[in-house]
């Protein structure tokens, strides 16, 4: 901790301004709030990266950058800040799996495009079966396996 002067009006206690932390970064800033922030962001970024995959790698970057901007803060300090590492990895894993959604979307893009197309103009409960058998066998022949093993993950589609 240091001490700095503040702006006092004379009063008691009031010529001096406690600020915690150390190392780069603003006066004041506390690491271990910034590394609880920084988990928190982790934590958004893998449960949202389930939902929706381009808000789970934002929060999954902005995660890993405050933490390391926390682990910095904290370099001085002889404990250990609070948060850091469960931060790095819950946003590595959201990062993990919101790039492998984004990368399935781009492969698989044409064919979702076409399988949209086809619901938007279904009428009835049997085209809407027609354009997923399509779509099971568009994606089938692009992956070169046989249908029947994307069958029970048709519900997923």
């Amino acid at each position: 901790m240091s001490e700095q002067p503040g702006r006092g009006d004379g009063g008691a206690g009031q010529g001096t301004v406690q600020t915690t932390g150390g190392g780069p970064g603003r006066q004041g800033e506390d690491p271990n709030r910034t590394g609880v922030r920084a988990l928190w962001l982790g934590a958004g970024a893998l449960v949202l990266s389930l939902f929706v995959f381009p808000i789970g790698l934002v929060l999954g970057i902005a995660a890993i950058v405050i933490a390391i901007r926390a682990h910095k803060l904290g370099a001085g300090s002889r404990t250990p800040v609070t948060g850091v590492v469960p931060a790095i990895v819950l946003a590595s894993f959201g990062l993990a799996v919101a790039g492998l959604q984004l990368v399935v979307t781009a492969m698989l893009f044409p064919e979702l495009n076409s399988r949209q197309e086809c619901l938007s103009s279904a009428n009835t409960t049997t085209d809407e079966q027609v354009c997923k058998d399509r779509f099971l066998t568009q994606v089938a022949k692009k992956f070169g396996i046989p249908k029947e093993q994307l069958e029970p993950y048709s519900d997923f589609f």
